[in-house]
């Protein structure tokens, strides 16, 4: 890491005012800046495309910025809304945010990370495979589509098969061989902390766990944990329950079930295909099943913020939290090519600010620690709420 970066990370007593600004990047985007992306984009780390969509208006051929880094080391994922109050500028040779005009806090963009610069044994580009998520997390989808799309029973908030990009795709379905020579790389080339592992979705959930663990085989003693797989391992529940102790077995941290939604209803209209195919009941049922293997405090369950009413999400919160589970969200984002894109607008400051507030009371009253770190966890403010910055 450069020594202008260390210093930027360094400030620490800008820490809430990065929050802040992170809190409305994540609500209402950021207005385009092509002249400022262009001149920077020898300097940047790319959106790849390949779940994805959050920049409207924006071709997938132009390089745009996936994520900035704030003051003290605070990360947050960029969308590009033209519709925004926030917008990107230079001054004095430096970059700022400003909302409505007024500066709002200074930024960098984050680099390419190293590994992109190599390809696999068998010829494939890494960026292809693979990306870095923040300042130190690394992360693919095994399969970067959704068969539950493919039966017309695609999650609502979900972009992932319009944002692959035709001309250029990523590769749809990674070899456990492939992986492992990109993990091979990143921990040869980056400084890596973690890792998030994410499956795709399969009607048949036993052959999408069976791919995740084939991939963590190869995988493990490529990367620099001793072979540990430090971070989050993601997918829907297996039909066999009984599978997921080759989780804890094979040295998966944090393995995780994400319920995207709650209550049963809610899971049954927004996740139609995850509910027909795998179950609100089973998905659950699991989740207490590897918390019981596992022990409080490392299963994971994450959920979409913004998409169902505040107290139906605290109370999702609350019962993963009462049964071991830590829960979590990502900031609900327009996205492009979803069903519910163009029809839902911002998410009100006061539901984030309230669904994270409960989120830390439930994590220090049973002693929970949120997902990753500040530096990592680019579209959720569940750390900087938990350390008391907002």
């Amino acid at each position: 890491m450069d020594k202008v970066r260390e210093e930027f990370i360094a400030r620490k007593d800008e820490r809430k005012n990065s929050a802040y600004a992170k809190l409305k990047l994540l609500i209402y985007g950021v207005k385009d800046a092509p002249d400022i992306f262009k001149l920077y984009e020898k300097d940047f780390k790319e959106e790849h495309y390949a779940y994805d969509n959050g920049n409207w208006g924006v071709d997938k051929n132009r390089l745009t910025p996936t994520e900035v880094l704030l003051p003290g080391g605070v990360v947050s994922k960029l969308h590009i809304r033209p519709d925004s109050p926030l917008s990107l500028c230079i001054d004095n040779n430096k970059l700022y945010i400003k909302n409505e005009g007024k500066f709002l806090s200074e930024f960098m963009f984050l680099p390419r990370p190293e590994f992109w610069n190599y390809c696999t044994k068998k010829g494939t580009p890494t960026k292809k495979l693979a990306q870095m998520y923040g300042l130190n997390c690394l992360n693919f989808n095994i399969f970067s589509g959704c068969e539950f799309y493919d039966v017309g029973k695609g999650c609502k908030f979900c972009s992932v098969k319009s944002t692959v990009r035709r001309d250029d795709p990523v590769e749809i379905k990674k070899t456990p061989e492939e992986l492992a020579d990109v993990c091979e790389l990143a921990t040869k080339y980056d400084k890596l902390n973690y890792i998030i592992i994410t499956g795709g979705s399969h009607l048949n959930t036993d052959e999408e766990f069976d791919a995740h663990i084939e991939v963590i085989k190869a995988i493990k003693d490529k990367l620099p944990w001793n072979g540990r797989i430090k971070g989050n391992v993601s997918m829907m529940a297996p039909k066999t329950t009984s599978k997921l102790k080759e989780l804890y077995d094979n040295g998966v941290d944090n393995p995780s079930f994400n319920m995207e939604v709650w209550p049963k209803t809610n899971f049954e209209k927004i996740c139609p295909g995850k509910s027909e195919y795998v179950g609100f009941d089973h998905v659950v049922e699991s989740l207490i099943y590897l918390a019981d293997i596992y022990g409080p405090g490392k299963v994971w369950s994450n959920f979409v913020a913004g998409i169902v009413p505040l107290e139906d999400l605290k109370a999702g919160f609350t019962f993963m939290a009462e049964h071991g589970i830590i829960p979590g969200a990502n900031i609900y984002h327009a996205e492009v090519g979803s069903c519910i894109g163009n029809s839902l607008g911002v998410i009100d400051e006061d539901y984030v600010l309230s669904l994270y507030r409960h989120a830390a009371e439930l994590y220090h009253k049973y002693d929970y620690k949120p997902f990753f770190d500040t530096g990592v966890l680019r579209n959720s403010l569940a750390n900087e709420v938990y350390e008391g910055l907002l």
